[in-house]
């Protein structure tokens, strides 16, 4: 790694042209072998508590052993809890002249500011798919291991940017595809889809073919990541819309689409960058991205026109919403939770808003009660979608707080224009009342 070289420059005796590691003397060769006793490796990920970064902490009073500098790489060092950056923080601040400090990160942004404006930052930029692709074909023909181009591209990909990953990901599928990389097997061990697939599953979404998109969806529910394939049709979204200005010849898969609407692309790109952070909070992958991929076909530009006109001509099927609340037969428990949810009617799609922490409770069994009062109300089949992009003014819940405020207010108002009222309010005179044991008053 690059700390290792760093480490090897520090501490080498016989240094080329005073900056490049010899990697022959005694320093070089321990740490090469992993086996240097004044380099000192921690996983931050494992060792995050006080207590182990005191215990770091105590050893750094004693003088290397044999090289120039005693130096600490912690990786990960995001992880540590805040009373360890703390115990830290003195140490960074007035270093022992022996000690060096070195920090690997993947999330800079959160490792405290006190620290790292005490360090010395070296950002390290993404490593292009050429590189690693390159870097790959070296590594695997020199291991005589089989490999098509494909394969090597899909593998740097996975990788983000980052060689280590991208070894890492190599070491995965070669265990798995004995030696001899094909695209196909690639595909499958890394969970990442055939381009027809990302191509028909945006014509599906254009064309509003919700059936057509739940249908591809479970298809492709055998493989893990549901985040990746929202971020593969995001990034077929982006390359139509870079293709469309630049007016180049396209791929394959684009032709069919260079005619879409510009701006719809950008509306669906958007709402794919929207929904991403929802994967990072730890609820249901597959259902988030059904989720999204459903707002995409429900509240497209084109279809809210559409669909606004419809509702004008189908006056009868307008939900008066919270108004209709108190008319649905619902049960105790559903009625609670939906009186907490705000409503979007189009056509014949409903969209249900909760809180986030009322929709985290919600069942399949309340939804199925809700969904069934609605129909039977509007005698009509719907397609339901639940989110928790709720409006809390447009509640059941919030319309009866309102009316119990209006109510109390004008018993106030009427109270006081009543005149009898009045001259019995304006006679009573308390001046105090004490409670005796005896249980008597006195005034």
């Amino acid at each position: 790694s690059i700390a290792r070289i760093l480490a090897k420059a520090l501490n080498c005796s016989d240094l080329i042209d005073n900056s490049e590691p010899c990697n022959a003397c005694e320093s070089c060769t321990s740490i090469n072998e992993g086996a240097a006793i004044d380099f000192i490796e921690v996983d931050a990920a494992s060792r995050r508590g006080i207590e182990d970064t005191k215990n770091l902490l105590e050893t750094i009073s004693y003088l290397p052993s044999s090289s120039k500098y005693k130096i600490y790489l912690i990786d990960e060092v995001h992880m540590l809890t805040p009373e360890s950056f703390n115990a830290l923080l003195k140490n960074l601040e007035e270093p022992p002249p022996h000690v060096i400090f070195m920090f690997a990160t993947t999330e800079y942004k959160k490792i405290l500011p006190t620290i790292i404006s005490r360090c010395l930052q070296v950002n390290l930029s993404s490593v292009s798919v050429k590189v690693i692709t390159d870097q790959l074909g070296e590594i695997f023909s020199e291991e005589k291991i089989k490999y098509d181009e494909n394969s090597l591209k899909l593998i740097a990909e996975a990788a983000q940017g980052s060689i280590r990953d991208a070894l890492s990901i190599s070491e995965k599928v070669i265990s798995f595809c004995n030696r001899n990389l094909k695209e196909k097997e690639v595909r499958d061990v890394l969970g990442i889809p055939e381009p027809e697939i990302i191509a028909n599953l945006l014509k599906s979404i254009l064309d509003e073919d919700v059936t057509e998109v739940l249908s591809i969806l479970e298809n492709y529910g055998e493989y893990e990541d549901h985040e990746f394939l929202l971020k593969s049709l995001m990034d077929l979204i982006q390359d139509i819309a870079i293709s469309q200005f630049e007016k180049k010849g396209a791929k394959n898969n684009i032709n069919d689409f260079l005619k879409t609407d510009p701006a719809k692309l950008q509306f669906l790109y958007q709402l794919g960058i929207s929904n991403l952070k929802h994967f990072s909070l730890g609820y249901d992958s597959f259902s988030i991205l059904k989720m999204t991929l459903l707002k995409m076909v429900a509240f497209s530009p084109e279809s809210e026109k559409k669909n606004s006109l419809k509702i004008k001509k189908q006056d009868s099927f307008e939900i008066q919403w919270p108004g209709i609340f108190s008319d649905l037969n619902l049960n105790g428990i559903s009625k609670n939770l939906l009186k907490q949810a705000s409503i979007v009617h189009q056509e014949n799609n409903l969209k249900l808003s909760f809180p986030k922490n009322v929709l985290s409770i919600l069942n399949e069994e309340q939804k199925k009660d809700i969904e069934k009062s609605f129909e039977d109300y509007l005698k009509m089949k719907l397609v339901f979608i639940y989110d928790d992009d709720v409006d809390s003014k447009l509640t059941p819940e919030y319309e009866k707080k309102n009316k119990d405020k209006g109510i109390k207010k004008n018993i106030k108002k009427t109270m006081k224009k009543d005149k009898n009222f009045n001259e019995i309010m304006g006679g009573l005179k308390v001046e105090s009342v004490k409670f005796n044991k005896k249980n008597e008053t006195e005034s």
